[in-house]
């Protein structure tokens, strides 16, 4: 594993545990894994938010239902790539052990 791919896993780690979880000179190909794992994870779960209807202000009509549901179809459509912070965090908890077991070489 290169240094550069090192470095962008590292950012990945960084992106959701914080600084200071480690450095790229501890990242293996474990390490890799479960980094990959929980990126899966955030994107299943992101996908899943993109369905999720916005919260109405009183009894929803069906004009606003339409409009909530094609924008929820667009999010599908356009592949925002972003990760929802509940996401963020659930992947996080998830995958934070394993993640310290990865770095420690077990």
């Amino acid at each position: 594993m290169g240094i550069n791919e090192r470095e962008n896993i590292l950012a990945v780690i960084n992106f959701f545990w914080g600084n200071g979880m480690t450095t790229s000179s501890a990242i293996n190909d474990n390490v890799a894994l479960v980094v990959y794992k929980a990126l899966k994870e955030a994107g299943i779960c992101s996908d899943s938010m993109d369905l999720v209807p916005r919260p109405a202000s009183g009894i929803p009509s069906t004009k606003w239902v339409v409009k909530q549901v094609a924008k929820a179809g667009k999010r599908v459509l356009d592949g925002d790539p972003s990760v929802y912070n509940s996401c963020k965090n659930q992947v996080a908890a998830l995958y934070g052990t394993e993640l310290r077991m990865a770095l420690s070489g077990l």
